[in-house]
């Protein structure tokens, strides 16, 4: 059943307050998350296409025309019913397929996709029944965060009304690569990026059913916490001073951001200091003594201590593999 890998998300009026955006940007851009397109086309019936397992969010924007998408998670197989204007995200990327109908011959899409690419798009012979997106998000794996393990096997976005900003970025989109005749430009991976952030802002203010790092999100004094963390990685945080900042006991907080996040607060702000630390030598020119100091500790060399026991290299290590 639908119910029990995927969440569908209507375009609905919630009295779920919106939770400020900003510590998910952070995560987000932290972690580098990156957008693209990989296959835009118009389609004839009978179409289908196979997508093996990648370890990236990959999603699929009905721009026109009903299809259906078959996912197998967890041992357990779903096939969903696409309609319009619906869009489909797989976070965790596993194996499914896409097709107008179920049961059809499927081609890989890397074939359909170097077909487009050439020039001789597949599933052209007869009238046209539908029109597709298909994109993909990257990200910087080595920097373990619960964000994705938060979100479910698949994401069924449904009813997105035309003048929803949604739906608008979606029509940009179109337009951008309608316009280049090319699914990859700086402005198409951009916006590619910024309807990722619009999805999980939709299904984090209009699912109560929110799990892990999400959930965190919904419960306003957690979320706190995680702003004042993310705010100030190099403040020199302690379960008391935390719980004070959020008015909270100790056993509270421990317990609702375990609860919520998965890790207990301290844990969260060290891995958190280590994804920074992480991101600042990989992309930014500063040194390991001025890192050091912006995530949060006292010197270099017990960065480089803590570092190499959380990564198995050394800052150095890693700014030389970079380079």
């Amino acid at each position: 059943m639908v119910e029990k890998v995927s969440h569908s998300i209507k375009n609905r009026q919630t009295t779920t307050t919106a939770p400020k955006s900003n510590v998910l940007s952070d995560v987000l851009d932290t972690l580098r998350f990156r957008g693209s397109i990989f296959f835009r086309s118009k389609l004839a019936s009978p179409w289908g296409m196979s997508l093996q397992k990648l370890n990236n969010p990959r999603f699929h924007i009905a721009l026109s025309g009903n299809c259906y998408i078959g996912v197998e998670a967890n041992a357990e197989k779903e096939v969903i019913n696409i309609k319009q204007m619906d869009i489909v995200m797989l976070p965790h990327g596993e194996m499914h397929w896409i097709a107008d109908q179920p049961n059809r011959k499927l081609t890989p899409s890397t074939t359909a996709g170097d077909a487009c690419e050439l020039g001789k798009p597949l599933f052209q012979d007869g009238e046209i029944t539908n029109k597709l997106i298909c994109g993909l998000i990257d990200y910087d794996k080595d920097m373990l965060h619960p964000i994705v393990d938060s979100l479910p096997s698949a994401l069924h976005f449904t009813d997105i009304e035309k003048d929803n900003p949604i739906w608008m970025t979606v029509l940009l989109l179109d337009a951008e690569m309608e316009q280049s005749d090319s699914n990859k430009t700086s402005i198409i991976d951009r916006l590619t990026e910024v309807l990722f952030l619009q999805l999980l802002n939709r299904h984090i203010n209009e699912n109560k059913e929110l799990t892990g790092f999400f959930a965190a999100l919904q419960n306003n004094r957690i979320h706190h916490a995680l702003e004042l963390i993310h705010q100030n990685p190099q403040n020199e945080w302690t379960l008391d001073l935390l719980a004070e900042q959020v008015n909270m006991s100790r056993a509270t907080l421990i317990r609702q951001f375990k609860n919520t996040v998965g890790v207990p607060p301290m844990a969260y702000i060290l891995n958190w200091r280590m994804i920074k630390a992480h991101h600042l030598i990989k992309h930014s020119s500063k040194s390991i003594d001025q890192i050091s100091e912006l995530v949060g500790f006292s010197t270099a060399r017990t960065l480089t201590k803590s570092f190499h026991r959380h990564y198995g290299v050394t800052p150095g290590e890693l700014r030389r593999k970079r380079t």
